[in-house]
């Protein structure tokens, strides 16, 4: 009984030295709950903490900035960021540049109209007219347009011409309309000043026209010509938007087609004419994208 005793207290005693000599390990929450030595040395965050535990420098150079996102920073970010996260497909359709569009033309119409010249070989020719487009995607439309050939004036070599008394027979646009497919290859942005930024396109056009034009000779010594031509179109339209449903363009344009122009000694000839037009667009782009 007495030896009994005896044992019971040892056994007492050893289980508080083991406390003694172990119990920091057993309740230091920062050690890893007494795990192996490695992990202690790795610095871990408490529950209790309210800020993450730094990463070690090491390791801190090798991940990218972008892998060490913490909760606090998470917290802190803009709802831009956050959108652009969220977007759903059809929205990050509109996303093709660095930045997103402050503009789309899928599925819109555009209408617009223009003012400008024609320089032809005798005279020169002011344009006014109005246009159509339909977008099929951010990169096609078809357009339609409408041009008439308002005033006519004497270029440089026509007075020269008069200066020699030679016969001259001009053949002028008096209107022209057609079709014509517009392929927007390039958009981007470009700093004006250092504060002005505004966005562009480059537009690429090619179509079939009618084309109009009132050939006679300088002195009107014979009957004028009305001759209606089949005309190819090439264009080449530079565009800077005016916030997202207006935008502002220099069109150039070249139409090539078969003409007729009257003779001095009777009769009619037949030629290759090549007419280079500059014009002004205003558009607009409907419906209104708010």
């Amino acid at each position: 009984m007495r030896h009994s005793r005896l044992s019971f207290i040892t056994v007492i005693l050893i289980v508080l030295f083991s406390f003694t000599v172990f119990g920091d390990d057993l309740f230091d929450l920062d050690s890893g709950f007494g795990f192996s030595d490695e992990e202690e040395d790795t610095p871990s965050s408490s529950i209790f903490d309210t800020e993450p535990a730094p990463a070690p420098k090491d390791e801190a150079k090798a991940a990218p900035r972008t892998a060490q996102l913490q909760i606090g920073e998470a917290a802190a970010d803009t709802e831009a960021e956050a959108e652009l996260r969220d977007l759903s497909v059809e929205r990050k359709s509109r996303i093709k540049v660095v930045q997103r569009k402050e503009f789309h033309k899928d599925g819109r119409f555009e209408i617009g109209i223009d003012a400008g010249m024609i320089s032809g070989d005798w005279e020169g020719v002011l344009v006014v007219g109005a246009r159509m487009a339909y977008h099929f995607n951010e990169y096609l439309a078809l357009q339609g347009r409408f041009l008439y050939g308002a005033v006519s004036w004497e270029n440089e070599t026509l007075k020269q011409a008069d200066e020699a008394d030679a016969y001259v027979a001009k053949s002028n646009m008096t209107m022209a309309g057609g079709l014509s497919l517009v392929f927007s290859p390039i958009y981007g942005k470009v700093s004006l000043f250092g504060d002005i930024i505004p966005k562009y396109d480059i537009n690429i056009s090619a179509g079939g026209y009618f084309y109009q034009t009132k050939a006679e000779d300088k002195n009107q010594s014979v009957r004028p010509l009305t001759n209606n031509n089949g005309a190819f179109q090439i264009g080449f339209a530079p565009r800077i938007f005016l916030g997202k449903n207006a935008s502002l363009s220099v069109c150039s344009d070249w139409f090539i087609m078969k003409d007729t122009r009257p003779r001095q000694e009777g009769g009619n000839t037949k030629y290759l004419k090549s007419d280079f037009m500059v014009t002004l667009n205003l558009s607009m782009l409907l419906p209104f994208d708010r």
